[in-house]
Formats: C-alpha cells, sequence, structure tokens
C-alpha cells in the first residue's frame, strides 16, 4: 500500500495526515470484539498525554496501521482469539 501513488489522498493516508498535522501520533491498533460475526477495532492516538481510541473497522485500522511509518503495532484481544480458535475447531 505504502508504494503505490495516487493523485489525491486515500481514506487512511488521509487520517494520518489529519492526526500528525494536529500534533498528535498513532500509537497501535486494537482489534478488541468479536460480536455476531462482525470484528471491532480501535485506532489508539496519543495527543498531549492522553490516550484516545477511535472506534474504527478492523479493515480499515490495518490501512492505517501499514500507512503509518513506521507501521503501527496490531494487537488482538486474548477473548477475540480464544473465540476465533474455538470457532476452528473441527
Amino acid at each position: 500500500m505504502k508504494d503505490i501513488e495516487t493523485p489525491r489522498p486515500l481514506t487512511h493516508d488521509l487520517l494520518v495526515g489529519a492526526v500528525e498535522a494536529l500534533g498528535a501520533e498513532f500509537q497501535d491498533v486494537m482489534i478488541t470484539e468479536l460480536k455476531d460475526h462482525t470484528y471491532y477495532a480501535v485506532l489508539r492516538v496519543r495527543s498531549e498525554g492522553e490516550l484516545i481510541e477511535i472506534d474504527s473497522r478492523p479493515s480499515d485500522a490495518i490501512a492505517v496501521a501499514v500507512s503509518c511509518d513506521p507501521i503501527l503495532p496490531i494487537y488482538v484481544n486474548e477473548d477475540v482469539l480464544n473465540d476465533l480458535m474455538g470457532s476452528e475447531e473441527i
């Protein structure tokens, strides 16, 4: 995603630029929940010492993570992993 040039910013590039322009910085991505076959995520941003969580679709959060330099860490809640592993049972 980083090596593809576009004539205008994509949404995740816009978000990264806006957060940085406001003097904040992305900290990481958390995949927080699996509910009714839908994953939930938050982008965590640090601004003036405060940690702010921004609700996001996981796909968008991951796109932001790989758009940052350096790439953001992506964490998955242990309960989500357990649910995922439990659904893989045969």
